[in-house]
């Protein structure tokens, strides 16, 4: 009687751990940022990446998972890209009361560049539009596809449009995810942190 009791507690216990696992990776947060242009794509998956792009067109592949956007600060200035991979963040705190305004579905197909704040590209069922392009690809267990084209960059400071094919400068991007949030909605814990150095060439 007592080896059946033990035998039956020991697979009691077995099954809590395999749902216990499969509850923690069904939980699992990250998020994974691809730019790409005619049909090749670079994974940031180093804290700091530079890549050179031609004068033209491009996209963000932004791949969340049980996390619902990333901020993302674009400057011709490389003060935020200065951060090191564990500089405290400025303004972290007050992350979604300096988002800039975002197109419904990407119509403009633009990228805000500006000092004084940063997009927010989110996905949310629960909203009725989103921030990337219109299609979103799920690919299950919580996860995201969104796109973000870009043809032109916004400036916020100016409220110019500046299209890509003029630009010579730098541009440079820092990524955040929050991993969590208070009760009233301040962030509290980074989740990952990201640096891309956009340099142009006018190779074909």
């Amino acid at each position: 009687m007592k080896q059946q009791l033990l035998q039956k507690h020991t697979a009691v216990m077995v099954i809590f751990l395999l749902l216990l696992s499969i509850s923690s990776t069904a939980q699992k947060k990250d998020v994974v940022i691809r730019i790409s242009q005619d049909e090749k794509s670079v994974a940031l998956s180093e804290f700091q990446t530079t890549i050179r792009l031609k004068n033209r067109a491009f996209k963000f592949l932004v791949m969340l998972e049980n996390i619902k956007g990333v901020y993302v600060f674009a400057s011709t200035r490389d003060s935020i890209y200065r951060f090191t991979e564990t500089s405290p963040i400025r303004d972290f705190v007050y992350l979604p009361i300096l988002e800039f305004k975002e197109d419904e579905f990407n119509q403009n197909k633009e990228l805000n560049i500006g000092e004084t704040g940063w997009s927010y590209w989110f996905y949310d069922t629960a909203a009725a539009w989103h921030p990337f392009n219109s299609k979103i690809v799920g690919l299950g267990n919580g996860r995201i596809v969104g796109t973000k084209s870009i043809k032109h960059f916004y400036d916020i400071a100016d409220g110019n449009v500046i299209r890509i094919k003029e630009i010579r400068t730098p541009v440079y991007l820092f990524f955040i995810a929050v991993a969590e949030y208070d009760a009233n909605g301040t962030p509290t814990k980074e989740l990952l942190r990201r640096k891309l150095k956009i340099e142009w060439t006018d190779e074909d």
